[in-house]
């Protein structure tokens, strides 16, 4: 590859979670503390302190059991997220310390996308 200049030269990026009915999923993700722009009816973002963490895309025919989407998010502290989580009344799991390194726990949004939270022990 060819010098593409002296910019930046990080690569981000972005999950797209099909999401089965965009009020409900809004809901969810406002409820757990993100914020919500939609750009339109069928696609939306969710925000984090600013930044953009994942998009939202409409998928109507969606089987939430059959879904597969996820997304690993890396924080400093999984207890304050778990906390955070579950004081809006999501459907977490319990933390655990994995055998891998990481202290982590789980939950499903209601389109069955699957987020995992995690930190470094």
């Amino acid at each position: 590859m060819g010098q593409a200049g002296t910019g930046d030269r990080r690569i981000v990026t972005k999950t797209i979670f099909p999401v089965r009915d965009m009020d409900e999923a809004q809901a969810f993700y406002r409820a757990a503390g993100f914020e919500i722009q939609a750009y339109d009816e069928t696609y939306a973002f969710v925000m984090h302190d600013g930044a953009e963490l994942l998009h939202l895309a409409h998928a109507p025919s969606l089987d939430p059991a059959a879904n597969r989407a996820g997304i690993y998010l890396h924080v400093v502290s999984a207890d304050d997220w778990h906390e955070r989580f579950r004081a809006a009344g999501l459907p977490v799991s319990t933390v655990i310390d994995e055998e891998f390194g990481m202290r982590e726990f789980k939950l499903r949004d209601p389109s069955g996308n699957l987020i995992r939270v995690g930190q470094n022990l």
